[in-house]
């Protein structure tokens, strides 16, 4: 951003509207304008708009003959904004939402196509990265209609202008990462990142700048909270007066908190469900519901003048009008969920219930915060912030307070449009402080709240070239290497937190890895600790966050295996994005170390990632005694020692690893699995060298993700699949062959799965013409293999089960079929997305099948518990009436 551009762009790309500000840098007159988006506003009307809805739809044949075309796309495969949001509420599987929120979710494959998650069949699906660039796709190419298409202006087009795009200050570094892929998959080019609370003081700044003095003080702070769709995020701001001119610096920010006002709307809906006796609906209907209880919820918040407001939800098919169901909504109940569920009147020492049920906030697939109380989370993070003190240049830490009190507070999102809300928080804040309730916390206002973040960035673009005040703010965490010691885990302070963007820098002692293996640390990061560049400490407590592995291949030579020296680089780089580089000590060359992002990474393994360097003596030298077995076991040629029979290795592994098989790490399996991979030539040499090749490998892989070049194991094994078996007549080496894949299935994508559907139903004779009947055996693990592929359409999974009824019926006690339809139904799904999980009405018919049996076995009773599981998704879970049976 050497270079000033024509315009300086400002986007919050929000969970439910996206905003566009700008600053015409040729313009006599300046100031910051908002970009008024044109969009689809209904079938064949085209609207320009101040706010995009972050909503994608695509549209149906029928929604084509009525006039879907953008002015520079006239078919466009999907379309986003105000007719993508109220159409999308009616068919639930043609609409993507809250991509923002998966986008920064680890629980989930961030790269994956899991959207929409109930997809309807012709539906292509997207990663929350795909949905995000075609977002900021929609508003380059309508800012190039309305701009560079018709005022002949050179330079003008959005891609080649300075952009700065916001991301919540709490956006862990994985975040930020994707969405600069997101950004980069739009075409943007000049571009870098933002904190969205940040953005808001911006703009604050922009409007008051002829009277700051008189609004702040020397040595005050600005708690900024800032509540929106889909997210909630406070950040703290330092006011200094140097000179009589104010300096600001970020000092703390809050954890990443997925609950905001797409809550409410979802505990809204629930109430009016309550009220209306508790019908079933549709996923359309409920998706309509929560719509038009988000247009209550607004209007009867904005307008004094009205008490109630009607909610209809249509009925389906024939019965659309006439089975429509009615009641109302008061602005007495909206406030009271929102101030008794959401904003309740705390303590200063009432924390959030950490793990506690969700209640009233659960939305497909998403992982919202576990207490709603948004009260309670702002006390925790001025508890925090007054712990994480120290950090500040100059502070005393002789008496920390117990809470940092905040001077002033600035309100911005959509969730504090309602003065009632802004004004609860006022409250309890003041009451924390002072119980005479003579203090109270000043408030800033932003006029244009809706846009005040896409106006903050704007401004921001500006201050990058010198005009305007900054606010100094930097690295918003402590990033740390873990590592193991007899001390327990420890970690290397490799980017201290309020490092400037555009810095590097490099850890002052070296690791020692091998050569062309992958190589992986494990990163953790504190938005409250503070210690010094390459400083060490321990890592145990619960203010860490603990990372995505970061991996690389050093790909060095030809020789496997060759011990290298590395040293950590670690830089903030100038787009607000965390780099780590491996540099080789002896040499020129440098390798990135990347994200490995997969479901699940943020959850605690067995053991934590790490480089060869950190690894205990005592245990390398157990796994390559392992090692060395597996390389005796399948050699092919000579110089692996006196050879072992297959049938003696198990035993013999157990014996080099001082452990019973089920109590190996998985850091050892993992080492014996990449082993086995490199003798795998050596299955050739008979069946039961095959057999157990295949024994092994399922178990040391399984199941299939969760470690560091997880990804990278399951393309190798993958290769395995077409040429199938080398003794495809051996009953042993089939077997082997199904439970090795079906130990490994969470690690196979769904195109993958689907193969392996298609093999395992031929083989069963499923699909059409039966073959041979089937050894016993390979029936059953054949069955147990497809009920394991949570990624295949629920349609097919629910065929599959209907196809076991009737050899249930024949033979009730037989574990493999009860085993089976227990998968096939279950509520919670081990490891697949919640849009392939059966119909609450497919299992409980299931449910019906198995309480009706004459006998209930453990088996059976797993089954019944799997498929009756309470989740509190009314989408997934079973009637209660049924469930009070199953209890019974």
């Amino acid at each position: 951003m050497q270079q000033r551009s024509r315009f300086l762009i400002g986007i919050d790309l929000g969970t439910t509207n996206s905003v566009v500000a700008y600053i015409n840098t040729h313009a006599t007159e300046g100031g910051i304008r908002v970009f008024d988006v044109p969009q689809l506003f209904a079938a064949g009307e085209i609207r320009a708009l101040p706010a995009l809805p972050s909503f994608l739809y695509f549209p149906t044949e029928h929604d084509r003959s009525g006039g879907v075309s953008l002015p520079w796309e006239e078919h466009p495969a999907s379309i986003t904004g105000v007719m993508a949001r109220e159409q999308g509420a009616l068919a639930p599987g043609r609409q993507v939402t809250s991509a923002k929120s998966w986008l920064c979710d680890p629980a989930m494959d961030r790269r994956g196509n899991i959207l929409p998650l109930d997809a309807e069949a012709s539906v292509p699906k997207l990663s929350p990265i795909q949905a995000s660039a075609r977002y900021l796709t929609h508003l380059r190419d309508a800012w190039n209609y309305e701009h560079a298409a018709y005022d002949g202006v050179e330079g003008a087009r959005f891609e080649d202008q300075e952009i700065v795009l916001t991301v919540p200050a709490s956006f862990d570094a994985e975040a930020r990462e994707l969405t600069v892929e997101a950004a980069q998959r739009a075409g943007l080019k000049n571009f870098l990142l933002l904190e969205e609370p940040i953005a808001a003081f911006y703009a604050w700044i922009a409007s008051h700048q002829d009277r700051l003095a008189e609004d702040l003080h020397d040595g005050e702070l600005v708690l900024i909270c800032d509540v929106g769709g889909g997210t909630s995020d406070f950040s703290l701001v330092r006011v200094r007066i140097v000179s009589g001119r104010p300096q600001f610096e970020r000092t703390a920010i809050g954890e990443h908190l997925l609950l905001g006002g797409d809550n409410l709307d979802i505990a809204l809906q629930r109430m009016v469900e309550d009220k209306l006796g508790g019908p079933r609906l549709s996923a359309g209907q409920r998706h309509a519901l929560r719509r038009a209880c988000c247009d209550a919820k607004e209007r009867l918040l904005s307008d004094s003048s009205m008490d109630s407001f009607p909610v209809t939800i249509l009925g389906g098919g024939r019965s659309v009008v006439a089975g429509a169901l009615r009641t109302e909504l008061t602005r007495k109940e909206v406030e009271d969920v929102l101030l008794g569920g959401f904003l309740p009147s705390t303590l200063a020492d009432e924390m959030p219930a950490h793990g506690a049920r969700r209640t009233g906030l659960r939305e497909l697939g998403l992982h919202y915060a576990s207490d709603p109380a948004i009260t309670r989370h702002l006390a925790e993070f001025l508890t925090r912030a007054a712990a994480g003190m120290s950090c500040e240049p100059g502070a005393s830490i002789e008496q920390p307070s117990r809470m940092q009190r905040p001077d002033a507070i600035l309100f911005n999102g959509g969730f504090f449009a309602p003065a009632v809300a802004r004004e609860r928080i006022v409250e309890t804040v003041a009451g924390w402080f002072n119980s005479a309730g003579a203090w109270r916390p000043r408030v800033l206002s932003n006029e244009a709240m809706a846009a005040a973040v896409a106006i903050g960035a704007a401004y921001y673009g500006q201050v990058r070239h010198g005009s305007g005040l900054r606010i100094r703010a930097g690295s918003p965490r402590t990033f740390y290497v873990g590592l193991r010691s007899d001390e327990g885990l420890r970690g290397v302070c490799v980017l201290p937190s309020g490092v400037q963007e555009g810095t590097t820098l490099s850890l002052d002692r070296d690791f020692s890895v091998l050569a062309n293996r992958p190589v992986s640390f494990t990163l953790y990061s504190s938005t409250t600790r503070c210690e010094p560049h390459s400083g060490v400490t321990s890592l145990e407590g619960n203010d860490l966050h603990r990372h995505a592995p970061l991996v690389t291949v050093l790909r060095y030579g030809k020789m496997r295996d060759q011990q290298l020296s590395v040293r950590l680089t670690a830089s903030f780089t100038e787009v607000g994005t965390l780099e780590l580089w491996c540099n080789a000590v002896n040499s020129p060359h440098r390798w990135r170390l990347q994200f490995e992002l997969r479901g699940a990474e943020g959850e605690q393994r067995e053991e934590p990632a790490r480089p060869h360097a950190v690894q205990s003596r005592t245990s390398d030298e157990q796994i390559d005694s392992a090692i060395a077995l597996l390389r005796r076991a399948f050699a092919t040629g000579g110089g692996a020692g006196e050879p072992i029979g297959p049938e003696a290795l198990g035993g013999q592994l157990e014996a080099a690893l001082q452990t019973k098989k089920d109590s190996w790490s998985a850091a050892a399996t993992r080492s014996l699995s990449d082993a086995l991979l490199e003798v795998g030539l050596g299955r050739r040499k008979s069946p039961r060298h095959e057999a157990r090749w295949l024994n092994l490998l399922g178990f040391c892989l399984r199941p299939g993700f969760g470690m560091p070049q997880d990804d990278q194991r399951i393309a190798n094994v993958w290769k395995l699949y077409q040429p199938g078996l080398v003794f495809k007549d051996d009953l042993q080496a089939q077997v082997e062959w199904l439970v090795f894949w079906r130990r490994i299935t969470a690690g196979l994508n769904a195109s993958h799965q689907n193969e392996l559907h298609r093999f395992g139903a031929d083989m069963m004779g499923l699909r059409g013409k039966k073959g041979p009947r089937l050894n016993r055996q390979l029936e059953h693990e054949a069955w147990r293999l497809l009920a394991s592929l949570e990624h295949l359409p629920a349609s097919i999974r629910s065929s599959l089960g209907q196809q076991l009824l009737p050899k249930l019926k024949k033979e009730p006690a037989t574990q493999a079929w009860l085993w089976s339809l227990a998968r096939f139904g279950a509520r919670i799904p081990l490891y697949g997305p919640l849009n392939c999980v059966v119909s609450a009405a497919m299992a409980s018919e299931w449910l019906e099948f198995l309480l009706q049996m004459d006998e209930l076995t453990a088996d059976a009773a797993f089954a019944i518990t799997l498929l009756a599981a309470r989740t509190d998704d009314p989408e997934r879970d079973i009637d209660d009436k049924l469930r009070r049976r199953v209890i019974s």
